[in-house]
């Protein structure tokens, strides 16, 4: 009777034992999951017209607490960010944030003592919202990872661990609007995405002229691009019939327009129009290659 009686006792404390070692096991993954748990998001509303959207950001966007985004966001999106609190991004940051204040202030387009002042309270409306526990977004249009104008958020705040929520971009909406295999070319199944800012003659390893080289698909991101020295820098290393294209608004289906051309036709064929910020110029054979080569169309 008493060997029994120590053996109980002995189950009993092993039980105890195991219950603790659980309890204390399930405590330490909650608090690990807690921990895991993203409050700040770079999201991305797309493209073009609001059905541009995913289903992720407006889940993302429902469930956030404050919204950084600019006015013309709030008013695409005017239902979705109803009651939520809405702030500036800061335009411009990205000009300045990791600079020591003798470079960022060679920078005219942006005055270095208000953006200053605007990112220190950025800081500090993203540290008090995560501290009490709220959800922020940073809403950007197209990808934000490509000349995404946001992407500075991600380094000033990486130890909130971040996520960005990925988007259509102007990229994607471009090909659509073309209807043609981007990577389909005839002398070269490559794309090389780039920008040609136009504010100074760029020199480096992957100017256009070093780029051309290889004769692939080439997409450009627009930026204060002057078109006329790019046909110039194109035509080193491609054909003069080369064709090109230019897709104006991509991802708005009521002002989306197309304009074909050759690098020797093209700067006639927009002598005179004012280009809008928001169009892309594709430079590739693709934009004239067909599986059906007996009917090509003319």
């Amino acid at each position: 009777m008493r060997n029994f009686s120590i053996r109980r006792t002995r189950w009993i404390i092993i039980v105890i034992v195991l219950s603790f070692i659980f309890i204390g096991g399930f405590v330490q993954n909650t608090g690990a999951e807690k921990r895991t748990i993203t409050q700040l998001y770079l999201v991305s509303v797309g493209s073009g017209d609001p059905d541009n959207i995913t289903l992720r950001a407006i889940n993302t966007i429902k469930d956030s607490d404050i919204i950084f985004c600019n006015k013309r966001m709030r008013d695409k999106f005017p239902i979705l960010l109803q009651g939520k609190e809405i702030h500036d991004p800061g335009f411009g940051l990205f000009a300045i944030y990791g600079k020591k204040p003798d470079e960022a202030k060679k920078n005219k387009r942006f005055n270095y003592e208000e953006k200053i002042k605007q990112l220190n309270e950025i800081t500090t409306i993203i540290r008090d919202a995560v501290k009490e526990g709220k959800v922020v977004s940073v809403l950007d249009s197209g990808d934000p990872t490509i000349y995404g104008p946001n992407m500075w958020y991600l380094e000033a705040f990486e130890d909130l661990d971040p996520e960005v929520i990925p988007g259509i971009s102007c990229f994607n909406s471009a090909n659509a609007a073309l209807c043609k295999g981007v990577t389909s070319g005839v002398k070269a199944h490559s794309v090389i995405l780039t920008a040609s800012f136009g504010r100074k003659e760029y020199t480096g390893p992957d100017s256009i002229e070093k780029l051309a080289q290889n004769q692939a698909t080439m997409t450009f991101f627009t930026m204060f691009l002057d078109l006329k020295k790019v046909v110039k820098k194109l035509k080193t290393h491609y054909p003069p019939d080369t064709p090109i294209a230019i897709v104006l608004f991509a991802g708005y289906k009521d002002k989306q327009r197309i304009i074909h051309g050759t690098l020797d036709t093209i700067l006639k064929k927009t002598k005179g129009e004012k280009l809008p910020f928001e169009h892309l110029i594709y430079v590739g054979d693709f934009l004239t290659n067909r599986y059906d080569k007996a009917n090509k169309r003319k």
